[in-house]
């Protein structure tokens, strides 16, 4: 659950220096114009987005209405409303304490669905998920992404992406797709790690 608001997000996310941003809800699109203005207005660009169930495992779901959103309920689907500017990244693929929603298996049976990797923020010096995440990005020429997964606004900056593209949403969404995006993260603190099992 979240304790945060939209705003207050976003109003972090400007004190810390971000021009690019996605609110993406669990199994919902939140997306609307008073609060993409109010982005802007903060020198932020806000990109659609949503956290969906596909098969029952998780996927990233950038630019989509929230139309075809609710029509996705197989990777099939998924590759019929594909369109060249949407954005699909397999979160924490590799995470073993989510099995059960992290993809697995499904992204190597799927993984022409899939237009990028994340870099998960939740690893620390004795464990880190991310190793397989990198090996599978770079064996099928996919970009890595980094991403914060904010269920509390202490989680932001750890990882992050920095990304080579004009400030509108067709742009940033073609600089991913060529592999211009570089990832800064460094490793969770100890007792920050152990705090994000505790809230999350």
């Amino acid at each position: 659950y979240i304790k945060y608001s939209p705003k207050e997000l976003i109003d972090y996310a400007h004190k810390l220096g971000f021009e690019v941003l996605a609110i993406t809800h669990h199994r919902q699109l939140y997306y609307n114009k008073e609060i993409s203005d109010y982005a802007a207005k903060k020198g932020i660009l806000l990109m659609p987005g949503a956290e969906i169930l596909i098969e029952g495992k998780e996927a990233l779901l950038y630019n989509f209405k929230d139309s075809e959103i609710r029509k996705i309920k197989n990777f099939e689907d998924l590759k019929k409303l594909k369109r060249k500017n949407n954005l699909v990244i397999a979160p924490h693929p590799f995470l073993p304490h989510h099995h059960f929603i992290s993809l697995f298996s499904k992204l190597v049976k799927n993984r022409e669905c899939f237009d990028g990797i994340e870099f998960c923020h939740f690893y620390t010096w004795f464990f880190n998920s991310n190793r397989k995440a990198v090996k599978f990005a770079h064996k099928f020429r996919l970009p890595l992404v980094g991403n914060s997964d904010l269920h509390r606004l202490w989680q932001m900056n750890y990882t992050y992406s920095l990304i080579d593209s004009k400030k509108d949403i067709n742009s940033v969404i073609a600089a991913i797709k060529k592999g211009k995006i570089i990832v800064k993260s460094r490793p969770l603190p100890v007792l920050v790690f152990l705090r994000v099992i505790w809230f999350v």
